[in-house]
């Protein structure tokens, strides 16, 4: 675990909730200079609080849901603004009492002694695409439960599911509703279907944006990555912008912690009790990599005899070998956007070998 290192006089915690924010200013000695709670998140208000210590301040809240306008009030403002890690922040300070005025104030000591765990603050000029990303992940995580939802219904009812198909689903709805005969379940049936051609027309327009503005912003990057195993055009868009900036990884190890692609240990007097950290990290990444894996195993021919082999040695178990070739590819991704080359595929081969 990492810690940031707080430099200046005055140190602020803020707990900070949808309509309020409870604010906690301290000096290196720990004597408190403000201790009070700001209804709304009255940023101006804050800012007349806090203007007697503003001149050496490091801001600090946890990592919730809206700490976008925070961080970016506070680098308008000239503020130093640290991000804290909510789950390790957890784990560090505990107490019988727990309410908004306590939890400012422990930030705030734990921001003065240099024990915050700082999350990474995603620049704002480029979030708006990640969000846009995330939105179209959803969209189509969305329509693959639907997808699952007629697919069981065809089973449910004994019939061979019918064949999907992307670019034109008219023979497949054709074949479906031909099929159902009975009138209220082709209602539901339409509706499933109606639904998925919505997702089908935001999901194509989303990518088209998408690979338009990256080929703006990060053209390189994008087209390295699609040489990767595995990796596509819409799986090379979620690396590109859930990792940001590769530099902000100094080594391999933290990346592929944060992809979930590895899990800490608990050890006491020498011996592993066992795996944590499983759910710490980026669930993006996670699902990214291992899509590629799946896909790399699937159609590249160098890779899927290597994956076989992998499955026999792990008694059959493919979660197992996918999990290892996601790494591997992790690895890969990392090391071509921090060096700026192309993927090699003998390297890959050769470290799947001798696995």
């Amino acid at each position: 675990m990492k810690y940031y290192t707080s430099t200046t006089e005055f140190n602020c915690g803020i707990d900070l909730h949808a309509r309020q924010m409870y604010v906690c200013v301290m000096d290196r000695q720990g004597k408190k200079r403000v201790h009070t709670n700001v209804k709304d998140n009255d940023f101006s208000f804050f800012l007349k609080l806090i203007e007697p210590y503003k001149h050496d301040l490091t801001v600090c809240c946890e990592c919730m849901f809206g700490w976008y306008w925070l961080a970016d009030a506070c680098q308008a403002a000239g503020l130093t603004f640290v991000l804290a890690h909510a789950l390790y922040v957890k784990a560090i300070h505990g107490g019988k009492n727990k309410n908004d005025r306590v939890d400012s104030e422990k930030l705030t000591h734990l921001l003065r002694s240099n024990l915050i765990p700082p999350a990474y603050v995603y620049p704002a000029d480029k979030r708006p695409l990640r969000a846009l990303l995330r939105q179209r992940i959803f969209y189509v995580w969305r329509r693959s439960e639907l997808l699952a939802r007629i697919h069981s219904h065809q089973l449910a009812h004994n019939r061979i599911p019918a064949r999907q198909t992307r670019r034109t689903r008219d023979p497949w709805e054709e074949q479906l509703l031909g099929a159902e005969d009975h009138p209220l379940r082709q209602i539901a049936l339409k509706n499933d279907l109606a639904m998925i051609r919505h997702f089908d027309q935001q999901i194509f327009a989303l990518e088209e944006e998408l690979q338009r503005q990256t080929k703006k912003v990060a053209g390189r990057e994008y087209a390295l990555l699609q040489s990767v195993p595995g990796i596509g055009e819409n799986l090379g868009l979620t690396i590109l912008y859930e990792i940001g900036d590769v530099a902000r990884f100094p080594t391999v190890k933290d990346f592929l912690s944060y992809c979930r692609l590895v899990k800490g240990t608990v050890a006491s007097a020498g011996k592993i009790k066992g795996l944590r950290g499983a759910k710490l990290g980026n669930p993006y990444l996670r699902w990214a990599f291992g899509e590629a894996a799946v896909i790399a195993k699937r159609d590249h021919f160098r890779i899927r005899p290597l994956a076989q082999r992998l499955e026999e040695q792990m008694n059959g178990n493919k979660f197992k070998a996918n999990t290892v070739i996601a790494i591997k590819l992790a690895r890969a991704v990392y090391f071509m956007l921090k060096n700026k080359t192309v993927f090699d595929p003998e390297r890959l081969v050769a470290v799947l070998a001798r696995n």
